[in-house]
């Protein structure tokens, strides 16, 4: 844990560095806000992650005991004013390069953002995460559910990305099989090469954004981002949970690491894609809600499948939770990829006639809408699984007390 705690805080001190340093040596452009926020999330994460493994490895080290989970969070509804107070000096930080013309107003914005950004992004998962840690930590240690969280934000996703990686590669070499194979394969290529090109030199992609239209290419996307990932993330976002003792193992462990390491793998696509458009960045942290209370949601799932598996040894118990995770999450994914296309689609035909964008108007409400069905079935199913798991405990420790 040590050595581990030291790597992080290594990493997020260099980050930190490059924080500082990057926008005062570099020749600015518009990207060095992008640039910042990435290094920003890099830093945060490191030192925060690092620091608090440090101090539970010297613990462990001194033989002390871990403090119980419960004591780690604030209140809910600090938690629940301070959201949009981040969100409100968030844009105004972002703002300040439309006050501050040229370099200066995106150096300082480059500055001033990135901590709004790293705190607007953690808020959500830690609201969860306290929830469940103030009904079920109250004999349950800070030094696992720590772990959870890490392994959630570090190893399900470092080791996510390079089976995803490889996953795109593949459909990458298949697609270039597949247009080889194509009677007028040459002309595809040199089509695809020259509408390439003209992207770089003019920096507009709108013609590349809009081979996402074609049935075949949306076929493919929703394969991969609808089956494939899911399939691949579920899989691995609390592996750590099936580690646990199962002599010394409760449900309420079990939900509450399980929820940790939902919590870690949603901070770390906050903190990264939710600065992927700056634009209408206060929308995007508010839409990731959503996504946050998709995988917390599951991480419950799972958590309460390895605790069959490992400490009832029921294992088609955690093989029933993995293929419910699984479907939760394709679910998800395939109506925000669809609603994200159709949005596309309308801002691309804004100008056209209504009889043209009525249809997708009406696909992208009702995909919004089934957007915040899931969101809502996965909070109530949070509130559930936690409330249930609360109520054994108060029992087991009435026996106990009897």
């Amino acid at each position: 844990m040590i050595v581990l705690a030291a790597f992080l805080l290594v990493c997020g001190m260099c980050s930190a560095l490059f924080y500082i340093i990057l926008p005062l040596t570099r020749q600015l452009r518009a990207s060095i806000i992008e640039t910042n926020v990435a290094l920003g999330a890099l830093a945060g994460l490191g030192v925060v992650l690092g620091g608090a493994l440090l101090w539970q490895g010297i613990s462990t080290l001194r033989g002390r005991g871990s403090l119980q989970a419960a004591r780690v969070f604030p209140h809910l509804l600090v938690l629940a004013i301070l959201f949009p107070i981040t969100l409100v000096f968030g844009l105004g930080a972002l703002s300040i390069q439309n006050f501050i013309h040229g370099a200066s107003g995106a150096m300082v914005a480059a500055f001033v953002f990135p901590p709004w950004h790293v705190l607007a992004a953690s808020i959500p998962p830690l609201v969860f995460l306290a929830y469940a840690g103030h009904r079920l930590g109250a004999t349950s240690g800070v030094r696992a559910l720590l772990v959870s969280v890490s392994w959630g934000a570090l190893g399900a996703t470092s080791l996510g990305i390079v089976i995803e990686v490889l996953m795109a590669a593949g459909f990458v070499v298949l697609a270039a099989v597949a247009i080889s194979l194509a009677p007028n394969s040459q002309s595809l290529i040199e089509q695809l090469r020259s509408q390439l090109a003209l992207a770089r030199a003019t920096g507009d992609y709108s013609t590349i954004a809009g081979w996402m239209t074609d049935p075949a290419v949306m076929v493919i996307v929703l394969l991969y981002a609808a089956v494939l990932i899911p399939l691949v993330e579920e899989a691995l976002k609390t592996f750590v949970v099936a580690f646990v003792d199962p002599r010394r193992t409760r449900l309420a462990d079990a939900l509450l690491w399980g929820m940790g390491a939902g919590a870690g793998f949603a901070l770390f696509e906050n903190l990264f894609n939710g600065s992927a458009a700056l634009g209408v960045w206060a929308l995007t942290v508010i839409l990731r809600i959503g996504a946050t209370i998709m995988h917390i949601a599951n991480g419950a799932t799972m958590g309460r499948g390895w605790y069959a598996a490992r400490v009832e040894r029921r294992w088609s118990r955690l093989f029933i939770a993995y293929i419910v995770s699984v479907l939760f999450h394709a679910a998800w994914n395939a109506a925000a990829l669809l609603l994200s296309s159709s949005v596309t689609f309308l801002l691309d035909h804004r100008r056209a006639a209504v009889q043209t964008t009525l249809p997708a108007a009406g696909l992208a409400a009702a995909l919004f809408v089934i957007l915040l069905v899931l969101a809502s079935l996965g909070w109530v199913w949070v509130v559930y699984a936690v409330r249930s798991a609360q109520t054994l405990v108060q029992q087991d420790s009435a026996e106990r007390s009897e």
